[in-house]
């Protein structure tokens, strides 16, 4: 008989949600942050101004997402990697438990055709981003990460180390979707609730 932590992996494998943090919504879908300007202006305004700290960070306004025809602004951002393994990891690496924080586990198969995957890792912030950075989404082999990458767990060290905390999800792939996200079928989990 296999043991219940084999089992919870196995399990784990067919999962197939990206997340996004919930929000405050106007209506049942998540909409990119340009979106906002005319259905929500305040909400629009909200999610401009984390563009606003560095000069790399307003160029992001207008960074064209390959293979989309969107802008930075014009897409959705969600996680392939499942909250819980980046809570796991701030908890391993700081000692201490994060707040609660609920998120949408949206099913791959509701996102939007066209939907693509982001790994920046040859373009800097601000920057062009590189086409060989960015991949088609294929909902149907896809598989939510269990365990985040060793870049975005080297970087929760270094915010340890620097005793600030935040960027949760630095070093880890997006999963771009280009327009609205339908939410119907969306679960709320928290982030300290295991896969």
């Amino acid at each position: 008989m296999e043991d219940a932590l084999a089992l919870r992996r196995r399990a784990a494998r067919a999962v197939r949600f990206v997340f996004h943090q919930c929000v405050p919504l106007v209506g049942d879908l998540l909409v990119p942050a340009s979106d906002l300007a005319e259905i929500d202006p305040d909400g629009y305004a909200r999610a401009m101004a984390k563009y606003d700290d560095t000069p790399e960070r307003q160029h992001l306004r207008n960074t064209a997402i390959p293979g989309t025809g969107r802008t930075w602004t014009e897409v959705v951002f969600l996680s392939p990697v499942h909250p819980h393994a980046i809570w796991r990891a701030w908890r391993e690496v700081r000692g201490k438990d994060l707040p609660r924080v609920e998120f949408w586990a949206i099913p791959a198969a509701d996102l939007p055709v066209r939907t693509v995957v982001l790994d920046r890792s040859v373009s800097a912030v601000g920057d062009p981003i590189d086409a060989s950075e960015v991949a088609p989404f294929d909902a149907a082999s896809f598989t939510t990460a269990i365990e985040v990458p060793a870049v975005n767990r080297v970087w929760l060290e270094e915010m340890a180390r620097r005793g600030v905390s935040g960027a949760w999800f630095h070093g880890i792939p997006h999963v771009l979707a280009p327009g609205a996200v339908p939410l119907g079928n969306a679960r709320v989990i928290g982030w300290e609730e295991p896969v």
